[in-house]
């Protein structure tokens, strides 16, 4: 969307709410929605809000009347009947005169009849002024007279005395004539709307060709001619309570008219949509069509809560149907009224809180798995409803592989989410996936939950931290210790700390912020803007908003750089001609360059800059190929070359060193813009580059959903240096905005931040450090060191560079990947209880037997396959930690375990711990605690002797709680041999296992 102005030319309310009610149209046939929707039988035109009678003045433009509507149930208790067109209604301050303003702009054969219908509101007197021009628009100022603005002029009437007075005369507006084409509303007729400020102290107007502001006490009036791609529409003015803030059509600005914030996506409809201003809660209630989303009458209307300050979307309201011109709100901002297709719509916002509206508590569900788990896993979230009334609600996924329980109920309620690890198998970085809520008893529309799940190899490298929504640009604050994140879908920069990753601050900017910068001398943070023409300003020591940079009217800052000598911001301009202008913080104003040195202020719009380090050099990357260099000791470009030929576009990566190296997408070149190197990533993507001296760091994925790759680059020979695989890609920017920034070395934490899928991924400095690959040299029982390994058991691995950390599990179930490191038995991940370089205690899956190969991945690489026999049972009893050589054979009488000291005596109820008992029943699955009840016994039974006698058995299985330990419990036979080095022998299937203890009697 394009808007440019020119120069100056001639030219108890709560109650009530409570009683219309909040909803209409609920059912199953028809979603809920918010507001009450008043037929007049007519097209209406304008309304005029009389609180002190208790009424609401709608003009019905079509039926030649003024509807008077009720405010406590909203009936229509008269109507009052014209003698032509009312097309705009004012009310004087002190509640006496409604002053009535016809459109009778009829051709011939039939004949005008323009006029002011002034109504006595206490004597119900009328009178009629005749005009000779077609009235646009009334207003009354504080001062109690009316500016009407006509296609000729703009005149001040008097209703004590009925005199007009000229204040300026204007060209003929271009208005339609009468009778229109069929089905047209209002304001597709008269193409023209007013509106005053609260304190009546301003009065703001638009029609096709110029916006004016009149400001009362001075009488003074000023109009300015504009141009608009699309039509400014809706055709409706809405102002704040003190009139320095307007939105007309769909442009916020401020008191001079700048545009400090705009509608994205507008389909540009005079007769569709309409906004209202909530001063008191800082909102702004609108409805304005998408250019995107088809046919304008085909779209499902809405009601968008807006942040008054920059038009950031809060929440989205089902309407009952379209919104067609002016809202008024009533002077303690309870309840809106506005014009629609019916003829009026209630809209209790005070009562908002009261209506049902169903959301999710959480923006996103991260999912982080890996080569090595394949279970499935789940996280939960509630729906809840804003006023705690049960609400309906279905839930579905756009990806396979997401379930939902339940998906669909009534609010509030928990709902699980678990991702099946088997459908993203192979995937090696993130997948993005959303999670839709539908509800037919809410009055909102809920905001998807995202869904993001992540798998990933122990070669990748990073940690991952979670932005919810659009994050598009990033930039590190070496002197503070900090970065900024620019997170789109909600205008605002995100303040993070370098020390702890930690969100410290939230700075709204204006709609729909491009890029980040910062002013050479480190004291200001510059944020520039496809949806306005201003450049937000921030204090870097406080945090502090400042003025904005104003710049030339059209102009839209995309992108902004600042050297030792010039801040210049690249423009998307409203017009044929896309410019860089220059900035002047003190002024806070920008001018458009007359010439970029011997070139012409000609640019792509896709056009991004960067400055170096050291000040010296500003690079401008065009998308359509073109580059060129300013020199700040010249003051001025020095360089304008072409990198691109044909149809080829530029995209991805830039940057800027103070060694005469420039990046960009997958260009390494020289001072002189000259191409030295093609940084060559096959399939990937050049996404991210930042120059670090006289070296490089670079990202490149192949999309979305890849590991992404990080590298240094020799920025002198355009050598690239140790490609690592991450964690996630980096952001890959889109088709509006092709060229990213990805990349934010902390230079005082050594660490690297990388914008990426999720938020952004943090890498140590030593990210490419050499680890040397994994060496399995032993497999043995992790009770009592032996070689006979069976499934389900639990193992210990040694061997070198196992693992790059010493760590233990502290999860249940145990995870699949510890310390990085992944152990596979014939590719089925392994359960690991503990890591370090040199050991690994683990578990046999239970599926897997017979001749297997294992094999360990660490960040270093994988190893060499090891060969082992996993069997169906080999009994293996856990040693004493402090003692190899005693056995863990626990007196049930003490507590204790059986020594030479606390030998066993004939009749003792013992309980031997051991692992490789093999399978149960009923099953389990590997790294899962066994269960109490019922406890799980295994399916071949043991025998268990001491010197030949055999021990009753009450139990063989899991013990509960445990993972791969077994336990027996047995009582010692009256027969059993007396003395010291009596053999203990359990024997299980074709394995088994022999100690010695003493028994006494």
């Amino acid at each position: 969307m394009e808007s440019r102005l020119f120069k100056n030319t001639r030219v108890s309310r709560t109650a009530m709410a409570v009683a219309l009610g909040w909803a209409c149209l609920v059912g199953t046939a028809e979603a809920a929605t918010f507001g009450r929707v008043v037929p007049i039988g007519g097209h209406a035109s304008d309304l005029a809000l009389d609180e002190a009678r208790g009424v609401l003045y709608v003009a019905n433009f079509t039926a030649n009347r003024v509807e008077v509507v009720s405010l406590v149930d909203g009936s229509i208790q008269t109507s009052m009947n014209l003698s032509a067109q009312p097309n705009s209604l004012a009310l004087s301050p002190d509640n006496r005169y409604l002053l009535v303003g016809h459109y009778g702009n009829f051709a011939a054969p039939n004949t005008p009849n323009n006029a002011l219908t002034l109504i006595d509101l206490n004597t119900r007197g009328r009178q009629t002024f005749a005009l000779g021009a077609p009235v646009l628009g009334v207003a009354f100022g504080i001062d109690g007279r009316a500016l009407v603005m006509t296609t000729t002029d703009f005149e001040l009437f008097d209703p004590v005395s009925g005199a007009t007075t000229v204040l300026t005369t204007i060209a003929d507006a271009q208005i339609a004539a009468l009778p229109a084409k069929p089905n047209q509303a209002p304001p597709a007729i008269t193409t023209a709307a007013v509106g005053a400020s609260g304190d009546r102290r301003w009065v703001y107007g638009l029609t096709d060709q110029f916006t004016f502001r009149y400001e009362v006490e001075a009488r003074r009036i000023q109009v300015r001619g504009y141009t608009s791609t699309p039509t400014m529409g809706p055709r409706a003015v809405s102002v704040n309570r003190d009139g320095s803030y307007y939105v007309a059509g769909w442009v916020l600005r401020d008191r001079d008219a700048n545009n400090i914030s705009q509608f994205g996506d507008v389909a540009g409809t005079l007769d569709v949509g309409s906004h209202a201003y909530d001063t008191t809660r800082g909102v702004i209630y609108s409805q304005v069509p998408t250019g995107t989303g088809g046919q304008v009458e085909a779209q499902a209307p809405e009601l968008m809560v807006l942040d008054a300050k920059n038009l950031a979307i809060r929440e989205r309201l089902r309407l009952a149907e379209a919104l067609t011109g002016r809202s008024v709100i009533n002077s303690d901002n309870s309840v809106v009224y506005s014009i629609s297709a019916s003829g009026v719509t209630i809209f209790p916002v005070g009562s908002l809180d009261d209506a049902p509206r169903i959301s999710a508590t959480v923006e996103d569900l991260i999912f982080r798995g890996n080569f090595c788990d394949r279970r499935v896993s789940g996280q939960e979230f509630a729906v809840v409803s804003s006023n705690g009334a049960p609400v309906d609600f279905t839930l579905s996924s756009n990806t396979a592989g997401i379930r939902l329980s339940p998906s669909s109920g009534v609010t509030p309620a928990t709902v699980r989410v678990t991702v099946d690890p088997n459908a993203f198998q192979n995937l090696k970085g993130t997948v993005t996936a959303s999670i839709t809520i539908q509800s037919s008893g809410s009055v909102s529309v809920a905001k998807p939950v995202r869904v993001l799940i992540n798998n990933r190899e122990p070669d990748q490298r990073g940690t991952v931290v979670n932005v919810a929504g659009e994050v598009v640009d990033l930039l590190p604050d070496p002197v503070r210790d900090r970065f900024y994140l620019l997170r789109k879908d909600t205008n605002e920069v995100l303040v993070y700390g370098g020390e702890s990753y930690s969100l410290q601050a939230k700075l709204k900017t204006a709609n729909g912020p491009t890029q980040l910068a910062v002013t050479f001398d480190q004291r200001y943070l510059l944020v520039g803007h496809d949806q306005a023409q201003i450049i937000s300003v921030f204090d870097l020591e406080t945090l502090e908003e400042l003025a904005p940079v104003v710049m030339p009217g059209g102009h839209y800052p995309r992108s902004i750089a600042a050297s030792g000598k010039a801040i210049l911001a690249a423009n998307r301009v409203a017009g044929p001609t896309h410019t860089i202008d220059r900035v002047d913080m003190v002024s806070r104003t920008a001018v458009e360059l007359p010439t970029l040195g011997v070139y012409e202020n000609d640019i792509d719009k896709g056009t991004v800059l960067v400055s170096s380090p050291n000040g010296s050099r500003i690079l401008a990357a065009e998308a359509n190929g073109n580059v060129l260099l300013y020199d700040a000791n010249a003051d001025t470009f020095t360089i304008s070359r072409k990198l691109a030929t044909g149809n080829e576009k530029l995209a991805g990566a830039y940057a800027a060193s103070s060694y005469d190296r420039f990046v960009v997408g997958n260009k390494l070149l020289n001072s002189s813009l000259v191409p030295v190197a093609t940084l060559d990533g096959g399939a990937n993507q050049s996404l991210g580059f930042s120059f670090v001296e006289t070296l490089g760091l670079r990202t490149t994925a192949a999309d979305s959903a890849s590991p992404g790759v990080i590298e240094r680059i020799d920025a002198e020979a355009g050598q690239r240096i140790r490609p690592t695989r991450m964690v996630e890609a980096p952001y890959l920017g889109t088709t509006e905005f092709p060229f990213t920034r990805t990349l934010a070395p902390l230079y005082s934490r050594s660490v690297i931040v990388n914008l990426t899928t999720s938020g952004f991924t943090v890498l140590p400095w030593n990210y490419d450090a050499a680890v040397a690959a994994p060496r399995i040299d032993r497999i043995a029982s992790a009770a009592d060191g032996g070689s006979a390994i069976a499934t389900g058991g639990l193992i210990s691995v040694f061997g070198d560079n196992l693992s790059p950390v010493n760590v233990a599990s502290k999860e249940l179930p145990l995870p699949t990947a510890l310390g990085e490191s992944c152990l596979t038995v014939n590719g089925v991940p392994s359960p690991v209880l503990f890591v370090s370089p040199t050991q690994i205690n683990a578990q046999i899956p239970y599926n897997v037997d017979g001749s297997v190969a294992m094999i360990l991945r660490t960040p270093g690489g994988v190893s060499d396959t090891y060969n082992l026999t996993v069997r169906p049972a080999a009994p293996s009893v856990f040693r004493s930690p402090q003692d190899v050589s005693v056995a863990t054979v626990v007196r049930q009488k003490n507590g204790q375990v059986a020594t030479l000291s606390n030998p066993l005596h004939r009749g003792d109820q013992i309980t031997i711990y051991l692992t490789g008992l093999g399978r149960t029943n009923p099953a389990i699955e590997a790294g899962v605690p066994a269960p109490a009840d019922p406890p799980l016994q295994v399916l071949n039974e043991p025998l268990v002797t001491i010197g030949g006698q055999e021990l009753a058995i009450s139990f063989a299985g899991l013990s509960p709680g445990q993972v791969g330990v077994y336990q027996i419990n047995a009582i010692v036979p009256g027969a059993v041999p007396l003395g010291v080095g009596q053999p203990l022998v359990i024997q299980q299937a074709t394995g088994s296992t022999e100690l010695t203890v003493r028994v006494v009697d």
